[in-house]
């Protein structure tokens, strides 16, 4: 607590209502039939996604809206977290650095791994740090040069070239910068500023994005590692919940519903590693099983994630006017 309080009092956090829809931007997710995956909800959830009251009306949720003040810990202890992720982090990274400058390609990939493993733990926060993000993890899409970008660096650099049999030596550089960045991060993180908005939401979109951007290969092409990456943000996602579960304790039973298809995900995901002699398969490695049941409990518990948001509404919702009943 007392390593909370202090991370407190360096925090400056903007809190904030706004409704419980996604970012505006982003890509609408489309979730995968759940293949064989159980359907746990209550009376209350299906309410509260949309079933209609009596008469046509419109669903009434007695919950009283969260104050905005409630989240300040939750996001402090997250951070805190995050911040113990960037060390670990740091570690590895300097493992990387240490095998390309002894030439070892298989060791540099496992510290990679490790190095991006850990990057992903910070899935609630990793959004807010604008241009430093792009340089620790960004993409070469949208840069005009793509991959021969100067402006290309960080992590998916070094997959690349790991992936793909660049000189180790010439990969150096770009270690030392990641780890450069990575402590500027770790300097810069206390003043980050998230909103209660942006961190609910976040529970359920860091699954989201793995489902989307990292099971299907498209933000690790060159090494494949979506299955890895997906364990990460079922971490992430996990330490979330651990920050925000007294404020979901009794509230229409949506933490019993998200804990309980988070399982089922986790289990899926230890029993596909102990069939891949205890490591992380990449996505093409998995069997046409195995690929089922990830993808089916990993919808369920996308499912069930998306009543946490308006779970935590932080003020009451405008009321929507009944359609008036047709004449006769």
């Amino acid at each position: 607590m007392t390593c909370i309080s202090a991370f407190l009092a360096l925090t400056a956090l903007g809190v904030g209502g706004g409704d419980s829809s996604s970012a505006a931007g982003r890509t609408p997710r489309t979730t995968p039939h759940p293949i064989g995956a159980i359907q746990a909800y209550s009376e209350a959830d299906a309410k509260r996604n949309g079933a209609a009251g009596e008469g046509g009306a419109p669903p009434v949720t007695e919950l009283v809206p969260v104050s905005p003040a409630a989240f300040v810990e939750p996001i402090a202890r997250y951070k805190l977290y995050s911040a113990g992720q960037l060390q670990i982090m740091l570690g590895y990274i300097a493992h990387l650095r240490s095998a390309l400058q002894d030439r070892q390609p298989a060791a540099a990939r496992a510290a990679w791994r490790g190095a991006y493993e850990h990057w992903l733990h910070l899935g609630a926060v990793y959004g807010a740090f604008g241009a430093l993000n792009d340089g620790i993890d960004g993409a070469p899409g949208g840069l005009p040069s793509g991959v021969r970008d100067p402006r290309f660096t960080g992590l998916h650099r070094l997959e690349q070239g790991l992936w793909q049999g660049a000189r180790e030596t010439a990969l150096l550089g770009v270690a030392i910068r990641l780890g450069d960045d990575v402590r500027l991060l770790l300097r810069r993180l206390p003043s980050v500023q998230i909103t209660p908005l942006e961190y609910v939401t976040r529970a359920h979109e860091i699954l989201e994005d793995a489902q989307r951007d990292l099971l299907s290969g498209a933000d690790v092409p060159w090494s494949g590692e979506g299955v890895l990456a997906t364990a990460a943000g079922l971490e992430a996602t996990r330490e979330v919940l651990a920050t925000l579960r007294s404020l979901l304790d009794g509230r229409e039973g949506t933490i019993e519903t998200v804990e309980f298809s988070l399982a089922r995900l986790a289990d899926a995901l230890a029993a596909i590693r102990r069939e891949h002699d205890g490591h992380w398969p990449t996505a093409s490695q998995l069997s046409q099983r195995q690929s089922e049941l990830l993808n089916g409990t990993l919808g369920a518990a996308l499912e069930a994630l998306d009543a946490v948001p308006g779970t935590l509404e932080t003020r009451v919702p405008p009321s929507i006017p009944s359609l008036p009943s047709p004449s006769r």
